[in-house]
């Protein structure tokens, strides 16, 4: 694929993934090559969101993605500009969730970087406010 049709393809999941509020899991699943390396920035640096440990391979994503949907309720996922250099493509934009335990609400800046062959997703880091992210799922 083209870096065009990379970002075209992109730019479909997270508007899906905004409208759906996050239940548009398989739209991901169907972009991410079976041997996807997915990182968050918090890395599970405390066992309330575990979920966000480094996961390779779509069953280890689907981990993190189960844990993320059943522990958050997102508001709404919003990606403002795209960064496009051959197959690699930043994501930046801003992201709300709210705590399903803890009742607590997060905005934060989101910073995604990706890198596509042959038109399937194969690295995927997300960067946002962690100190947010474990102060909203600690009690």
């Amino acid at each position: 694929m083209t870096a065009s049709e990379n970002l075209s393809a992109l730019k479909r999941c997270y508007e899906l993934w905004n409208d759906t509020k996050g239940g548009s899991v398989d739209a991901w699943l169907d972009l991410f090559a079976d041997n996807i390396d997915f990182k968050s920035l918090a890395m599970a640096q405390d066992p309330a969101i575990d979920f966000t440990k480094p996961s390779q391979g779509k069953a280890e994503v689907i981990q993190y993605l189960e844990g993320l949907k059943s522990d958050w309720s997102m508001d709404h996922y919003t990606i403002a500009d795209y960064v496009v250099d051959g197959n690699t493509i930043c994501a930046f934009g801003s992201t709300a969730w709210t705590n399903k335990k803890t009742g607590k609400y997060m905005d934060t800046p989101k910073l995604d970087y990706i890198k596509f062959e042959n038109g399937k997703i194969v690295f995927f880091f997300e960067f946002y406010d962690t100190a947010s992210l474990i102060s909203c799922a600690c009690d």
